[in-house]
């Protein structure tokens, strides 16, 4: 039987493979940061919006300007961006949702003023995550702002019909990734296939993602009874994790990252000012870093809906942000009988060694608790 995961490995392989075939035929092409990126308007251009995405965890260019304390995802990205990596990219949309991102735009800014490197023009989304009106109207205005550059980037005006018939493809997009997360908490998919399709999504062009998603969620699979955990904190862009607590006898049925479920989000509304919506969408359906007020309620509603024994935190050392909500996140978990297991000052590529015996010791326990 075919692996119908193959084409998200394939595409995580070779990531800018599709982006660089776009950009050959003669299409543009924008790099995107965080769950918080428009990518539907990047897509009614007609560009291919790719995701940018760590490389090697050597960064010799970029600890030229950049401090040891950014998100080691984006300092491995802005090594990549550096050193030609992505040197077809035309554009880079980076939203101030998050800390490193948002300075990530300032260091490409003055990297290009200075001329010290050839990289892609960067356009700040300055998004606000505060639940008031006028962050609503600021956020309309910062919205139009984007829409505006990247026409120019582009060389492609964007009508209230493009951007419509983005917005349905999208929406039909989450539809069939909330169909695979249905799957997931069935147990008929592993946290390291979904962790690799979530990945796999910005990198791959809409079309074929998909085709591929479509195969999935059309092939049989086995149900796993395993202890279920949630993982969550910093972003995992890669299985590795995964690996290693299904390896230890846990199923990851859920991801309350930026490379998990929230990357899907509920659809956005239909209506006749379509740019208006998806700023709705970003602004109120979307969960940042920088979301204020922040609630614990979010992860412990997520937990409770995979069915979690468990809920897994992963913190890299420079997380400077989510750490602050683990207490109150941890005391809501608990609170419904769900068990906690942290991991803090963590490397971007979790040490086996040190974490495996904790986890079989953990998922070990959990055998015998029952969520409330």
């Amino acid at each position: 039987m075919a692996d119908v995961f193959a084409p998200f490995a394939q595409a995580l392989a070779d990531r800018e493979a599709a982006a660089r075939a776009h950009k050959a035929a003669g299409g543009r092409v924008v790099g995107w940061l965080t769950n918080t990126s428009p990518n539907e308007l990047i897509a009614a251009t007609g560009a291919f919006p790719l995701q940018l995405a760590a490389g090697a965890d050597a960064t010799p260019l970029g600890d030229r300007y950049m401090e040891d304390l950014f998100d080691p995802i984006v300092r491995a990205v802005f090594e990549g961006l550096l050193d030609g990596r992505y040197d077809f990219v035309d554009a880079v949309v980076l939203p101030r949702t998050s800390d490193s991102v948002q300075r990530l735009y300032y260091y490409l800014c003055e990297v290009r003023r200075m001329g010290e490197a050839h990289v892609p023009e960067p356009l700040l989304f300055d998004l606000l995550h505060t639940p008031w009106y006028s962050s609503a109207e600021y956020n309309f205005s910062r919205t139009l702002e984007l829409k505006a550059a990247l026409e120019r980037v582009t060389g492609t005006a964007v009508t209230d019909a493009d951007l419509t018939a983005a917005i349905g493809t999208a929406n039909a997009r989450r539809a069939a990734m909330r169909d695979l997360v249905a799957l997931r908490r069935e147990g008929r998919i592993t946290g390291v296939q979904a962790n690799q399709l979530f990945a796999a999504k910005g990198a791959m062009a809409g079309a074929a993602f998909d085709a591929a998603l479509a195969q999935v969620l059309a092939a049989p699979a086995p149900v796993s009874r395993a202890p279920r955990i949630v993982l969550a904190g910093s972003p995992l862009d890669t299985p590795a994790l995964h690996a290693l607590v299904e390896g230890a006898g846990g199923r990851v049925t859920g991801d309350f990252h930026e490379f998990g479920e929230p990357m899907i989000g509920p659809d956005i509304e239909a209506g006749a000012d379509p740019l208006r919506a998806l700023m709705a969408h970003y602004h109120r359906d979307v969960v940042s870093s920088r979301t204020f007020p922040q609630s614990p309620k979010p992860l412990a509603d997520f937990a409770r809906a995979c069915g979690a024994q468990g809920v897994i935190f992963n913190f890299y050392a420079e997380e400077e942000a989510l750490t602050w909500e683990y207490p109150a996140q941890r005391r809501a978990l608990e609170a419904h009988g769900i068990a906690t297991l942290c991991f803090e000052g963590q490397p971007h590529h979790p040490d086996a060694a040190a974490l495996s015996p904790l986890l079989a010791n953990f998922i070990g326990g959990l055998t015998a608790r029952v969520p409330a």
